[in-house]
C-alpha cells in the first residue's frame, strides 16, 4: 500500500515537468534542432511551428548557419542513440561557433520522463504518460 502513493505522487511530479518543458519548447522562440523529417513530423504534431525546426542534412555548420540566422537559441533534440550522441557532439559547436546558445538539457529532461531514445516517438509517448496520469485519476 505504501509505494502506490508514492508511485503515484513521483508520477504527477513528473507530470508537472513534462507540462512545463512542454510548454517552454512551446511557447519559446528558440530554434528546435532535430535529427529528420520524423522528428520533425512529430514535433509538429505537438504544435511546434514548423518554421522553429531545422532538420540535421548538410554540413554542421551549415545547418548551424541556417539556425543562427533564426534565432540566437536552439533546443537540440536528437535521439538517444549512438548516431543521435553523434550528431549531436558535431552540431553543438557548430552552433555555438555560430553564435547559437545550444540547449541539450531538453532533451536530457524530456527523454528521462518519457522513456524515449527517438523523438519521433515523443507524441506516442505522451500519449502513453497522459494515460498512466488518467488512471490516478479513476
Amino acid at each position: 500500500m505504501g509505494r502506490q502513493p508514492r508511485k503515484e505522487s513521483e508520477l504527477l511530479a513528473k507530470a508537472k515537468t513534462l507540462r512545463r518543458l512542454l510548454s517552454e519548447l512551446l511557447e519559446s522562440d528558440s530554434a528546435v534542432v532535430v535529427e529528420g523529417k520524423k522528428d520533425r513530423e512529430a514535433l509538429l504534431g505537438l504544435g511546434v511551428a514548423s518554421e522553429r525546426i531545422f532538420t540535421v542534412h548538410g554540413k554542421p555548420h551549415e545547418v548551424a548557419e541556417r539556425v543562427a540566422a533564426f534565432s540566437d537559441r536552439a533546443y537540440v533534440l536528437t535521439d538517444l542513440d549512438a548516431a543521435g550522441e553523434e550528431i549531436m557532439s558535431r552540431i553543438v559547436p557548430a552552433l555555438e561557433g555560430s553564435g547559437v546558445k545550444p540547449d541539450v538539457e531538453m532533451r536530457r529532461r524530456m527523454s528521462g520522463i518519457l522513456q524515449v531514445r527517438f523523438f519521433e516517438e515523443i507524441v506516442g509517448k505522451i500519449r502513453e504518460f497522459d494515460e498512466k496520469l488518467e488512471e490516478i485519476d479513476r
